[in-house]
Formats: C-alpha cells, sequence, structure tokens
C-alpha cells in the first residue's frame, strides 16, 4: 500500500489482517471468511492515551459479545499505525446498533467514540475476504508476529496469479515446512486487485537464518519462482506486525454470533 500502495496498508491491512486476518490468533476452518479490518493512524504524541482508549475498546465488543477482537502494531513500517480486525459472519451483522453502542448505550457510545477519534490522524477500514484455497492453514498457538506482504496485481493477471500460487508457490512454502501462509483478498474499502499474504512467525530470530523458499529450494530455484511472480504483480510491500495481547481477546467457544458495525 503506497502511495498507492501505502493508502492501502494503512488504508486497507495490512492487512490484517491482516487480513485475513484473524490474524496472530490460530485460525481454523469453521473461522468466518469475511474480516473487518480497521487500520488507524495515531498522533504520535498520544500513544499512551490511544491504547488506553483501545483497551476499553476492546472490553466493549467483548461485553457485546463479539467473538474476537485482534489488534497488531507495526515494527517495520509506519510505527504510528495500528491495525484492528473482527470477524464478520455476514454483512447484516452491521445493520443496527455497534457493539459499542450495545455496550455502553448510544449517549455514552458516542462520547467515548469521540474521544478515541482525537488521537487519530486518519482512519480507514475495509472488509476482505479469506483465500482459504491459496493459503496454508494449521491449527496452532498464536504467534507474537507476522510478516505481511501487500501485493498488487497487474490488471487482467488475477487467474494466472492464482494458478501461480496453487501450481509453484504453495507446494514450495510446503516444502520449506511453513505452516501457515493466509492469504486473503479486499473486498470493499480498498482495491480489489490487492492480495494480503499474513505469514505468523514465533520470533524474530526467524528472520536471521533467510529466505525460507531459498534455504529449502536453493538459490536459483527460488529465483525462478520469484522471477515469475515478478511478471504478475504490479507493486508489492513487505511490512513485520506484532500482536498485541494486551489489546485483543478471543471467545473461546464464542457465546453466539454477534453483530459488527
Amino acid at each position: 500500500m503506497y502511495m498507492r500502495l501505502r493508502s492501502y496498508v494503512s488504508a486497507t491491512l495490512l492487512v490484517a489482517a491482516l487480513a485475513n486476518v484473524q490474524t496472530l490468533i490460530a485460525q481454523t476452518e469453521s473461522s468466518p471468511k469475511w474480516s473487518l479490518v480497521t487500520f488507524t493512524t495515531i498522533k504520535p504524541e498520544m500513544r499512551v492515551e490511544y491504547e488506553a482508549w483501545q483497551k476499553q475498546l476492546t472490553a466493549a465488543y467483548k461485553k457485546a459479545e463479539v467473538p474476537s477482537r485482534t489488534v497488531l502494531q507495526t515494527m517495520m513500517g509506519n510505527l504510528f499505525e495500528y491495525v484492528s480486525v473482527v470477524p464478520l459472519s455476514k454483512f447484516a451483522d452491521m445493520d443496527g446498533a455497534s457493539p459499542v453502542e450495545r455496550a455502553l448505550g448510544k449517549d455514552q457510545a458516542a462520547a467515548f467514540m469521540r474521544k478515541g477519534a482525537a488521537h487519530l490522524l486518519s482512519v480507514n477500514r475495509v472488509a476482505t475476504l479469506s483465500m482459504d484455497d491459496l493459503s496454508i492453514r494449521t491449527e496452532s498457538e498464536p504467534s507474537p508476529y507476522a510478516i505481511v506482504t501487500v501485493m498488487r496485481l497487474l490488471p487482467g493477471k488475477v487467474p494466472e496469479f492464482s494458478a501461480w500460487m496453487k501450481d509453484e508457490y504453495l507446494p514450495a512454502m510446503k516444502k520449506a515446512e511453513v505452516k501457515n501462509l493466509w492469504i486473503s483478498q479486499t473486498i470493499f474499502g480498498g482495491d480489489n486487485l490487492e492480495r494480503v499474504a499474513v505469514r505468523p512467525i514465533k520470533s524474530m530470530g526467524e528472520i536471521d537464518g533467510g529466505p525460507v523458499l531459498t534455504k529449502a529450494l536453493g538459490a536459483e530455484e527460488a529465483r525462478k519462482i520469484a522471477a515469475r511472480r515478478a511478471t504478475l504483480i504490479d507493486s508489492s510491500r513487505l511490512m513485520i506486525l506484532k500482536y498485541r495481547p494486551d489489546l485483543s481477546y478471543r471467545m473461546s467457544p464464542p457465546t453466539k454470533t454477534a453483530s459488527v458495525k
């Protein structure tokens, strides 16, 4: 995302979640296919106040029985950017009162949201669709970090990109013993040609080992895969996000389907 691409990571994922995203929370096949991903850029001097407000916001979502809320912070990229992700089982769930209003009441919710807006320089929300046929999923413990690649495909290359993912890239990543690689597509609020790849990692030290495909396939084979990828995408950006468990939660199991607005 960037100017054009930047307006999509900060204004469309990072998706986030991330954006298949339930992003650094372990996912299962029963997870919603849709996610609402919100990108916020905060005023530099307001980080402490903003995070305190985020904790209250998460508490309101939990009280409203939304199944989960995941908050991530950019580590490599715009350091004043946060990403939040909530599942969306169906768009009809967005009708009616928001989770904050259900939790706090109409007047108190309005005051609370005005307070939060004072911390922000920008905010953008998108709806992303999980692309399970292009993803690798293994149930696992939450990871504290994720490597996020945001790609904008060349017009007309969508079918070729999907075929390349299935026939070349995913088999190579499985050979490299990558257990989770989540691909999502931005549908509403951003660029439909955008694809977001999220690969959870257990520690920053994993990066020191070098590219996983090079280690698994050798430099020449990894170069061929990268060269093919370059013919399919217009631009890309690589970031690292940090999962914030202190600002997040997940009900296990969810008590019921709850609406999100």
